[in-house]
């Protein structure tokens, strides 16, 4: 996703003082599948532990 604000996005999530700072951002969400013509297809999933990292 292109167009966000690193640094407000930074101050808000408090990432400096974890010694961390955003470089990209990711629309999450759920589908329409009866609206979604892609739904029929062969998807590849890998699981959510393999590249996602919770901040506390």
């Amino acid at each position: 996703m292109e167009g966000f604000n690193k640094e407000g996005l930074d101050e808000f999530l408090k990432l400096r003082e974890k010694g961390l700072r955003s470089v990209t951002l990711l629309a999450l969400g759920r589908r329409k599948t009866d609206e979604d013509w892609l739904f029929p297809l062969k998807k590849v999933r890998q699981p959510i532990e393999q590249f996602v990292t919770e901040i506390k």
